[in-house]
């Protein structure tokens, strides 16, 4: 009986991170793709995922700040996108797929630099 309750409380423990990390799906249209150009104003390289902030003119003209989420900091190092890659002030082109409430905020799919080369991404193939 010792062992079964030790046990039950083990796999408690263990069981209990996997079951609060949240998919993305509920905050994020995977659906849905956006693409616009912006200035990067943050990076925050940080677990459990690395978030970018970057400014972008919406269709009135008006800038509005977006969130931009990430993966964590072991699998972006393992792909070769460090904490430095990206710049404040640096112009980027953003694809990613957007919440579903209308936030600014979205799951990166791509960046590419100010030339067009690829920085970061996610995902596979995307046809814009």
């Amino acid at each position: 009986m010792k062992r079964t309750l030790i046990a039950f409380f083990g796999l408690l423990v263990v069981g209990a991170p996997l079951v609060a990390h949240h998919g993305r799906g509920a905050t994020y249209d995977d659906k849905k793709l956006v693409k616009f150009t912006a200035t990067i104003t943050e990076v925050a390289w940080r677990n459990p995922h690395v978030a970018i902030y970057a400014d972008a003119k919406d269709e009135s003209g008006k800038v509005v700040n977006w969130g931009l989420e990430s993966q964590n900091v072991s699998s972006l190092t393992r792909i070769g996108f460090f904490r430095n890659t990206l710049k404040v002030g640096q112009e980027v082109t953003v694809i990613a797929n957007p919440a579903r409430s209308g936030a600014p905020i979205a799951v990166i799919r791509k960046i590419y630099g100010a030339d067009g080369k690829e920085i970061l991404s996610f995902g596979g193939s995307i046809d814009q």
